[in-house]
């Protein structure tokens, strides 16, 4: 693709298991309001090999620009568009992998199963005022947030691991954003409610000492849930506010804070974690996959 492809209004682009596409320097993918993408990867008979997930990265297929980011731009849903889905995906090396405007109360706005994106030099998903659902959803080394919910909406994440592990350069956000506002040109801000964001069975880590950032701004909800989740937050001042309560449990069950996943090989976007990691068998039964990314039996608590 050369420029930005798009969808137009009230049609539907398939992509079929085994897919790969390939974006030229400056070019991407827009669906406009009203069209949609179905994204229909499947897992491969060796889950190692990804022969059947669909691919969307670069065109230097060279092996020195295999996990170079900034390649190409991204894949925009806009506000309007519906019914977008991703399964057994790889997005690699844009600049963002995934912008998701609008259709904050549209439960179809974007659904990702078994889905990966690495290796963006701006944010994995940046989500503004949307919805977005995921599962067996794994994000690793973008140059600033791998999940950014900004502007409010509503988001859910299930068997779900959002790393960061960039070194490329100074990354001045953690690996989970939420907030709920928006400033404009002349320094106003708007606020719109994050009606929901919850993260279940869920890794939270990466290089920095504080790996979630939870900015409200007064004069709209902002309501968040982290149910059976291992988070890196080493900060421990008193003065955090009530947001970063971890005894609190309204807002977090059962966290597992700082402590290691013992991540394979996080530089390199092995994110699988051993049978001594402290992330291992203590989920709780939950989402519609019992099978995680790689076709495994998840070992979690009855």
């Amino acid at each position: 693709i050369y420029g930005f492809a798009g969808v137009n209004q009230n049609k539907t682009l398939e992509v079929q298991a085994g897919a790969r596409i390939h974006f030229h320097a400056n070019s991407g993918l827009i669906v406009t309001p009203g069209g949609s993408i179905q994204v229909n990867g499947s897992l491969s008979s060796d889950a190692e090999l990804m022969e059947q997930a669909v691919i969307f990265e670069g065109d230097r297929l060279e092996p020195d620009f295999d996990d170079v980011p900034g390649q190409w731009e991204t894949i925009w849903l806009f506000e309007g568009s519906t019914n977008n889905y991703f399964n057994h995906t790889i997005i690699k090396n844009g600049t963002i992998g995934l912008l998701s405007d609008g259709n904050a109360n549209d439960s179809n706005k974007l659904l990702l199963e078994n889905t990966q994106l690495y290796n963006h030099s701006n944010f994995g998903i940046l989500a503004r005022a949307s919805s977005v659902r995921g599962e067996n959803l794994v994000i690793n080394n973008v140059g600033q947030s791998s999940f950014a919910g900004t502007v409010g909406g509503n988001y859910s994440f299930t068997h779900s691991t959002f790393a960061n592990y960039w070194n490329n350069s100074f990354r001045q956000f953690p690996t989970v954003l939420l907030n709920n506002f928006a400033v404009d040109s002349d320094n106003n801000t708007m606020t719109n409610p994050l009606e929901s964001a919850t993260f279940t069975n869920c890794i939270i880590y990466g290089s920095n000492n504080n790996e979630l950032l939870l900015d409200e701004a007064q004069g709209a909800e902002f309501n968040f849930y982290f149910d059976h989740c291992l988070l890196r937050y080493e900060n421990s001042s008193t003065s955090l506010g009530a947001n970063y309560d971890f005894q609190n449990a309204q807002l977090y069950n059962s966290l597992i804070r700082n402590a290691n996943p013992l991540f394979e090989n996080p530089s390199h976007n092995k994110l699988r974690i051993p049978n001594n990691s402290p992330a291992n068998g203590v989920g709780i039964v939950s989402g519609l996959l019992t099978q995680d990314i790689l076709g495994v039996s998840r070992g979690i608590m009855p």
